[in-house]
């Protein structure tokens, strides 16, 4: 049962993630970058995230949609999210489709001045509206930083 010791502080976030792009099929590998704004609680643990990756490539990718900041201890968090955006693919993994969806898991650590640390793990794919549907997936570490 969510209790206070896991009520959220009604904090915004704002993550500056590093991550491998294509960690798993290797087609494409590069370095990527992540900026993202976590916003205030629609209801519980639900809340609005905007976001924007870059890769060594070149690709770009703006998103948004909602991440689910769960409480697993006081200081722990499992934050999956959802998020549609715009791919454009430069010299990067071509995704065949400009409209994609990002599905992602996250752990979190909340530190002593409310900072928080996490590696996440995420799929960009088309959801097969422009096949084929060949999907990328990232790792990163991301740093939060609340205001």
């Amino acid at each position: 049962m969510y209790t206070d010791m896991f009520a959220d502080d009604g904090r915004e976030y704002v993550s500056f993630t590093t991550a491998v792009f294509d960690i798993l099929q290797k087609e494409n590998t590069s370095l990527e970058a992540r900026v993202e704004y976590h916003g205030p609680e629609f209801t519980w643990v639900v809340k609005p995230l905007t976001g924007l990756m870059t890769n060594t490539d070149g690709a770009i990718y703006f998103y948004g949609g909602v991440v689910f900041d769960i409480p697993l201890l006081s200081f722990l968090f499992l934050s999956p999210s959802l998020a549609p955006g715009i791919y454009y693919k430069s010299e990067s993994k071509d995704l065949n489709f400009i409209f994609e969806f990002r599905t992602q898991i996250e752990l979190t650590l909340l530190l002593n001045n409310d900072l928080r640390v996490g590696i996440s793990f995420n799929h960009v794919s088309n959801a097969s509206l422009g096949p084929p549907n060949p999907g990328v997936e990232s790792i990163g570490i991301s740093y939060y930083f609340p205001f």
